[in-house]
């Protein structure tokens, strides 16, 4: 029974009755339909964000909601995705939001012999491989196996490959464990009771198939199905039970196109050879083809040929594109429409593509000369369209047509569609150019990854030596080589002049004291960090204002913690003297450290200072130098408070902003210890996006030793 307490606002009535009209396929698990995504949410209930944040907090504490950041079909990118619980489901269907919701298990016709052999595959570990022609099923075969073992009370998790998917990505979905490039580690990572599912295997961009394949085999105690065409990396995995999906049997086949009278559905399915996508294509007044035509043959003289100019044109448009697209972004209404009706999209949500049934035989029937004039074309469509997500389309057409990719627009793609799409499309790009620039680029992407080893190997094709360097650089601090660091550093300085060295000196300090997770400065590091900057060797007056803020705050902060009032009442002084006392900057490293003790603070002040602080960061910050002070025993109303700020949605627009939202996560996984391991490999990931490998490692390392404790 729902909880008497229960007590709905109207906009959490709104909102409640929202999310409990969406149908959730469970079989996705944390690749969630763009409906939930707050945007769209708020996009339905005719209401800004910002006016959805006190109903999600309050819908959160009654147990009737959850936010989280995942994955969205057809998004590159996560966004915050809003859940209705259990519990919430029976407060909307007792107050009679909605009707009563259940489950019923995915049932498809003629393939229960190979459900039942891959569910009896998992009573013990292993890989079950399952192939077949394209629109043969694999997909549904999967989808059942998943309901099956769920009525079970099996666990079962899912993931759908595409050009989105990498080691990382595939492992956040899975699992709590953050990526690693020790593929033992990571096989180690896997619940040997989980039952694992990889869909559309095959359409993993090559950048990122190997490793995943590697992490399969590694996987040695876990239950995986994976689920790809032929040919592909995964459907040659060794030590596997390998199943092929043939056509259906005639009199089943006959039974799944029930817009035929059954004498059709009987000729058309023995013509086809069974293949259920294809006699779900045929329509009235087609031809019957002569039995064991080909499914290619039939998809090119019947189904393709049946479209009109207009509608065939803009088909082999989306054939090409590289991810999904949705209405208005290229396609006219019409021709998705007619598409629609001849069963040749696949929708995920609001996003769309063609059948890979359809695009298989399309891109057969296309010369290379009419491929590249298909992607010059939709360059230019693509370049006169806004947003991040056409960056990326327009990226990949420039690409396989074979012009060149300028620096910004490949920036953009990285800053704002991630590393997973830029690790990807910057490999195409390097196939098709050589170029330092963009070798920098891929080589970032492949540490914000985790991918420490790929970046090294990407790094040896840079010409420029202090580039390859700065990028080893970063490959041993997130591989854990300090020596190896610290070699590359020094031979990096000795080829920088000023005021460039003084730069790598002071920025190298500013990271020693960021790259590491909440708590005091012990005497080591106040040390290393006071032995960098005094290896400066400029005067004073030569370097940058900010530059020289930035040595004498982290001089006084070194000081202050380790207790040298004497030196750190100069500094201060000083730090005065160059940006004032009334300074932004000063006034938040005198709170900070008044806030190493509770004690000393008034509760009732800092809460009133919270509520004068503009901007969701900037009050995250204070809050996060509470949390520091108290450790675990945090009052509630920070904590509280936190939450309810921490789900605003506002992205980070500063550096410095990024950094603050990736321990949020960290804090969060503090306080909330049933979702402790999800909160810190968000966390994890985080940190090492923006360069703090460091403290990345770190937290990996108490992850592993949150697991082993959790199993034993």
């Amino acid at each position: 029974m729902a909880c008497p307490t229960a007590v709905l606002t109207g906009p959490e009535e709104r909102l409640l009755t929202a999310l409990a009209g969406i149908e959730v396929d469970r079989n996705l698990r944390r690749d969630f339909p763009e409906e939930l995504s707050m945007p769209s949410v708020a996009r339905r209930l005719g209401v800004v964000r910002s006016a959805l944040h006190k109903p999600i907090s309050s819908l959160e504490s009654k147990g009737l909601l959850d936010s989280i950041k995942s994955n969205v079909i057809g998004a590159p990118r996560k966004k915050t995705v809003l859940l209705i619980t259990k519990k919430g489901l029976e407060v909307a269907s007792n107050f009679g939001l909605i009707e009563k919701q259940t489950t019923k298990l995915n049932q498809i016709l003629g393939r229960d012999k190979e459900i039942e052999a891959i569910c009896r595959a998992f009573e013990s570990p292993g890989i079950v491989v399952l192939t077949g022609l394209p629109g043969i099923g694999k997909s549904s075969v999967a989808k059942a196996v998943y309901s099956k073992l769920e009525q079970e009370k099996k666990k079962v998790c899912w993931h759908t490959g595409s050009r989105m998917t990498s080691t990382s990505s595939l492992i956040d979905s899975w699992t709590d464990i953050p990526v690693s490039e020790n593929f033992d580690e990571l096989g180690d990572g896997f619940d040997p009771n989980m039952v694992y599912i990889l869909d559309e295997a095959q359409e993993i961009h090559r950048r990122h198939a190997d490793n995943i394949r590697r992490v399969l085999e590694n996987a040695r105690h876990a239950k995986i199905l994976v689920v790809t065409r032929s040919p592909s990396t995964f459907s040659s995995l060794t030590e596997t039970l390998k199943i092929t999906l043939e056509g259906l049997e005639i009199e089943v086949a006959a039974r799944i196109a029930d817009h035929l009278t059954e004498e059709q559905a009987t000729q058309v399915a023995i013509a086809l050879d069974g293949h259920p996508l294809a006699i779900q294509m045929w329509r009235d007044g087609d031809d019957v083809p002569i039995p064991g035509t080909p499914v290619a043959d039939f998809i090119s003289s019947t189904v393709l040929d049946r479209l009109d100019i207009n509608t065939a044109q803009e088909l082999e448009d989306l054939t090409l594109e590289p991810f999904p697209i949705s209405r208005g972004d290229s396609l006219t209404d019409l021709s998705i429409d007619n598409l629609d009706d001849a069963t040749i999209l696949k929708w995920s949500g609001s996003f769309f593509e063609s059948q890979h049934l359809i695009k298989h035989v399309k891109l057969a029937s296309l010369d290379e000369d009419k491929v590249r004039s298909i992607h010059e074309r939709l360059v230019d469509r693509w370049s006169k369209i806004e947003g991040f997500e056409a960056r990326g389309h327009e990226m990949h057409h420039r690409i396989l047509s074979g012009q060149s990719v300028s620096k910004g627009l490949a920036e953009d793609v990285f800053d704002n569609l991630g590393p997973v799409v830029a690790s990807t499309l910057l490999s195409d790009a390097l196939d098709n150019e050589e170029r330092g620039d963009l070798r920098i680029l891929s080589a970032r992407a492949a540490i914000a990854l985790g991918e420490a080893k790929m970046a090294l190997r990407i790094s040896e094709g840079l010409t420029e030596q202090a580039d390859r360097l700065k990028i080893e650089m970063e490959s041993f601090r997130l591989l854990g080589k300090e020596s190896r660091f610290l070699a590359a550093e020094e031979e990096l300085l000795g080829k920088l002049g000023e005021p460039e060295r003084s730069q790598v000196l002071i920025r190298g300090a500013v990271r020693l004291h960021d790259d590491r997770l909440p708590g005091p400065i012990n005497r080591d590091l106040g040390d290393k960090i006071v032995q960098r900057l005094d290896r400066i060797e400029v005067q004073v007056a030569q370097l940058d204002a900010s530059l020289l803020a930035s040595d004498l705050i982290l001089r006084y902060l070194v000081a202050s913690n380790l207790g040298d009032a004497v030196k750190a009442a100069a500094l201060r002084s000083e730090i005065v003297g160059l940006i004032g006392e009334g300074h932004r900057r000063l006034e938040e490293i005198d709170l900070r450290l008044k806030l190493k003790s509770l004690s000393d603070v008034n509760s009732e002040d800092l809460e009133k200072k919270l509520r004068r602080t503009e901007g969701k960061h900037e009050k995250l910050r204070i809050i996060h130098w509470v949390f520091a002070a108290a450790g675990e025993l945090s009052p509630t109303w920070a904590i509280d408070t936190h939450k309810s700020i921490f789900l605003q949605d506002n992205p980070p627009i500063r550096r410095e902003h990024a950094r603050i939202e990736a321990f949020s996560w960290y804090w969060r996984g503090l306080y909330d210890r049933d979702q402790r391991l999800r909160y810190w490999s968000e966390a994890a990931a985080r940190l090492r996006l923006i360069g703090c490998s460091n403290a990345s490692v770190k937290l990996i390392e108490r992850i592993y030793h949150e697991v082993r404790s959790q199993r034993q």
